[in-house]
């Protein structure tokens, strides 16, 4: 049929005259992205602008107390509780008082277009064509993304340093030289000082980007330029903390709690007692621990990080089959499609919305599995007098699958990783989000591509 043939020619097929162009960006599209992400992104925060209003995780509070005492703590008394990059993004918005609100929308606006457009380069990047407009209207529309840029949380930021990190790891994979790879490290590292979650990726990636060099000693060069870089960006961070707590801190002294509010009797309990889909309610758990820290001895957060990790432990090994089995709900949890219910009272309205979230991450998680296969498989498309296409990369410049697609999956894998032990909700996996939507037009380009195809066969 005629439109098949149109789809295959116009997003799928590719001469060797459009093979030296198939990682040029096409200024419509650009345009195209960019407007689509302002009119939904600047629609959804102006709707919800309220939400601005509040700090859940105290980011602001932070920014607000970097501004009056110069110190990322309370008072003068420094923290590190708390990652430090989004509260330093946030000092000037808290800087300006009464337009505070308008100042975050607007810096979570360029940060959610910068995402979409980055995410449309990294497309191309990995061989999909006039495919990645696809990847970065997905990204522009995604429920988890949308709904946390209406919030004074770190996953907006968070989201374009991963599409960042990503393009940067590609870049170094091709050209794995003291340049590239520094770059790639230093990107990770600036994603390790938003979300701690990070500094696994960025440890997994100094071990596999060696290997993308063909000599041992480019091997060691794009190591040693990768860690270096790395560490001059989280040397100011760690060099901090030493001084005032006497201790390197590279994340931030909140893993202790986070692994603690994942693995504590009560959360056990629930697990075993509770109702299918029932959310949990951790006020007695929240109240034992103020009431483990108030006849404790611990008296700083380092203290009460070290206290909370021991009874997380001791919880562990008291009940390691009930660890196990959280550890399977917690990965549930990160990929479920449909958002819990956490009002009991929710409108009709909210409850539409939650399964139109639901409807839109079970299709896209479909056709991401169907990607994600093509690309394992190496598989390659034809069409009756068209030319072949590779969904895994493009074997004319001299790429594969392990230089581009890889780190995406081994982003995925890294974040899964250390939710299935720490707390865990379907917002943490906001940073995948770009990763999942590429893979998801990769899906659709094989799809189409196998109708083009079977169209066009006598």
């Amino acid at each position: 049929m005629k439109w098949t043939r149109w789809i295959y020619r116009v997003f799928v097929a590719r001469s060797d005259r459009r093979v030296m162009s198939s990682r040029a960006a096409r200024p419509a599209e650009v345009i195209f992205l960019a407007v689509l992400a302002l009119v939904v992104r600047g629609g959804v925060l102006l709707a919800m602008r309220d939400s601005l209003v509040a700090d859940p995780d105290a980011y602001f509070r932070l920014a607000g107390n970097l501004v009056a005492h110069g110190t990322l703590g309370q008072g003068d008394v420094p923290s590190a509780y708390r990652p430090p990059l989004y509260p330093l993004l946030l000092a000037p918005a808290a800087a300006c008082g009464a337009g505070a609100r308008a100042v975050i929308a607007g810096l979570h606006l360029a940060l959610g277009v910068a995402t979409v457009l980055l995410t449309y380069r990294l497309g191309r990047c990995w061989g999909l064509g006039n495919w990645a407009a696809l990847a970065a209207a997905l990204v522009a529309c995604a429920p988890i993304l949308l709904a946390q840029s209406t919030l004074v949380m770190t996953e907006t930021l968070a989201t374009l340093l991963a599409v960042t990190s990503l393009l940067a790891l590609s870049a170094a994979a091709e050209k794995p030289a003291s340049g590239p790879p520094a770059a790639a490290g230093a990107s990770i590292a600036l994603a390790s000082l938003c979300r701690p979650t990070f500094l696994v990726f960025l440890a997994a990636s100094a071990l596999v980007l060696p290997a993308m060099a063909d000599r041992w000693s480019d091997r060691w060069k794009a190591f040693l330029a990768f860690v270096a870089a790395a560490a001059l960006v989280l040397s100011p961070w760690v060099v901090r903390n030493q001084i005032h707590f006497g201790r390197p801190i590279a994340g931030t002294t909140h893993g202790g709690y986070t692994l603690l509010l994942g693995n504590n009797p009560w959360f056990y309990g629930y697990l075993r007692d509770g109702a299918w889909g029932t959310v949990w309610d951790a006020e007695a758990f929240k109240a034992d621990w103020s009431a483990c820290l108030a006849r404790g001895d611990a008296r700083s957060e380092l203290a009460n990080d070290r206290l909370a990790y021991a009874e997380a432990r001791k919880a562990i090994r008291h009940e390691p089959g009930m660890f196990f089995y959280a550890c399977v709900v917690r990965v549930r949890w990160l990929w479920a499609p449909l958002p819990h219910q956490v009002d009991a009272e929710e409108s009709l309205f909210r409850r539409w919305l939650r399964y139109a979230a639901g409807g839109w991450y079970v299709l896209e998680f479909a056709l991401a599995a169907v990607g994600l296969a093509a690309v394992l498989r190496s598989q390659r498309l034809t069409a009756a007098g068209e030319d072949e296409i590779d969904l895994m990369a493009r074997a004319e410049t001299g790429s594969d699958w392990q230089r581009t697609w890889l780190w995406g999956l081994l982003l995925i894998l890294s974040f899964t990783a250390v939710h299935a032990f720490y707390w865990t909700n379907m917002r943490m996996r906001a940073p995948l989000e770009p990763a999942v939507a590429l893979a998801a037009a990769g899906g659709v380009a094989w799809i189409a591509a196998r109708v083009a195809r079977r169209k066009q066969l006598p």
